[in-house]
């Protein structure tokens, strides 16, 4: 009875703590939106200016404003979103990032929205460079406190990694690959201008 009550614990804290969560799939064929939206868009990834091939160890979290539910978003190995969705602002929410010193997770506070509104047919919001900067003291800090007993992951905040998020001008790469991929019309395309703010987000 004890180790079924330390389960439970653990799993309301985990869904305390993270959310509920599903995983939005690429489509593949615009027969799949089924009378919804198309959200399309690129994501680019570099750790301290070094572009991330695959985007490998980042996972990027997106919620619809009047949704509990985080959708958890699955780029392409170029880095392009093309997801079903319903009207609704959508925000980037969290990005997490694993890799072998650690798994570290930024909320996001004040990312603008993403509207999808009940006239769009396909919502483009360009390419969005996720830039993470981690101190390589952050590294060694992780791994010489590993293995004791109480700071085994600690890291002092001053050498914890950022992230910073900004759309940058290559709206014409995400377009013209939608279009030659999908048949769709240039028209039915709308472009989303993103004003992310000028803000740093530290790792918990």
């Amino acid at each position: 009875m004890a180790i079924i009550t330390k389960l439970l614990t653990v799993l309301l804290l985990a869904t305390l703590l993270f959310g509920c969560t599903t995983t939005v799939y690429n489509i593949t064929s615009t027969n799949e939106l089924n009378g919804n939206k198309l959200l399309t868009g690129r994501l680019l990834f570099f750790v301290n200016e070094i572009p991330f091939e695959d985007g490998i160890g980042f996972t990027i979290f997106i919620k619809e404003s009047t949704d509990k539910e985080l959708r958890e978003l699955k780029p392409d190995e170029n880095g392009y979103i093309y997801v079903s969705v319903e009207k609704g602002t959508y925000h980037i929410k969290r990005i997490t990032y694993r890799d072998l010193h650690g798994h570290f997770r930024f909320p996001i506070h004040e990312g603008p929205g993403i509207d999808v509104s009940a006239s769009d047919t396909v919502v483009n919001f360009g390419t969005i460079k996720v830039s993470l900067q981690q101190h390589i003291t952050s590294r060694i800090s992780y791994v010489t406190t590993y293995g004791y007993p109480y700071t085994g992951t600690y890291i002092p905040s001053a050498l914890k990694p950022t992230l910073r998020l900004a759309q940058i001008p290559d709206r014409d790469v995400t377009h013209q690959y939608i279009l030659k991929d999908f048949g769709i019309l240039p028209e039915s395309m709308r472009e989303e201008d993103l004003n992310f703010p000028d803000e740093t987000y530290t790792a918990l």
